[in-house]
């Protein structure tokens, strides 16, 4: 059965020119490592991320994909290593919001009483303390393709528009690094194919450098890197 999801929508650029990498990385992960019961999760995990670069972690259930992205994230503990973004170090388990990182988790906490659109801005609402919206606010509404679903409530739409919301509402406050965990998790295959397509196209527009964390083989070589996670170790194939 042909799922459309109102996702069919052709992109309003054509090509995007790539951001020059600069010389020093936007994200450096270096020697990290988490123990969980007693047991290493992961062990000595390093790698680099620059501007505008996507990157995807793949890795069987339970290998801690998932942990490993909320500690470079700062939402997790390690027990050693390091992690700089923008030149300044993430401590784990300190950093409840970090300037300059956006998350799109598997679950889509969209606020039920706000509409698509109030929804889209609440965090920069937060951020900002002003309801001024900025010159990236129609192009990522257009890309997306939500301009008739802004005055919906969350309840009134299907799995695969709320994911495009939570996007939406993530690259408003353009960060500079975006970490999704599983943002297709809960979709059908066709929806989330074209879910994923928009995130990696919308990435790139805006220059945003792109951590995914996904169980999708297929998802994954849509990305400039793919790296696997197995053993405890974190390794390019």
């Amino acid at each position: 059965m042909q799922v459309s999801d109102g996702l069919d929508k052709t992109p309003s650029w054509k090509t995007v020119p790539p951001l020059q990498k600069e010389s020093l990385p936007l994200l450096v992960v270096q020697g990290l490592s988490k123990r969980f019961e007693g047991h290493d999760l992961w062990k000595n995990v390093s790698f680099t991320l620059h501007a505008s670069e996507t990157v995807s972690i793949c890795g069987a259930s339970g290998s801690g994909k998932s942990t490993l992205l909320f500690a470079i994230g700062g939402l997790e503990t390690v027990q050693s290593g390091s992690i700089v973004f923008q030149g300044k170090p993430i401590i784990g388990g300190e950093n409840a919001s970090i300037q300059g990182i956006g998350y799109i988790f598997q679950q889509y906490h969209l606020i039920e009483e706000l509409t698509v659109r109030e929804n889209i801005q609440y965090p920069l609402w937060v951020q900002t303390r002003t309801r001024a919206v900025p010159n990236c606010w129609e192009e990522i509404i257009e890309t997306l393709g939500l301009e008739s679903l802004l005055d919906r409530l969350p309840t009134h739409l299907s799995g695969g528009e709320q994911q495009r919301v939570v996007i939406a509402r993530t690259l408003l406050t353009q960060p500079t690094l975006l970490l999704a965990d599983e943002p297709t998790g809960s979709l059908d295959e066709a929806t989330g194919a074209r879910v994923m397509e928009l995130l990696l196209q919308t990435c790139r527009l805006m220059h945003t450098g792109l951590i995914l964390v996904t169980h999708s083989v297929a998802f994954s070589k849509q990305t400039d890197r793919q790296m696997i996670l197995k053993g405890g170790s974190l390794h390019e194939p």
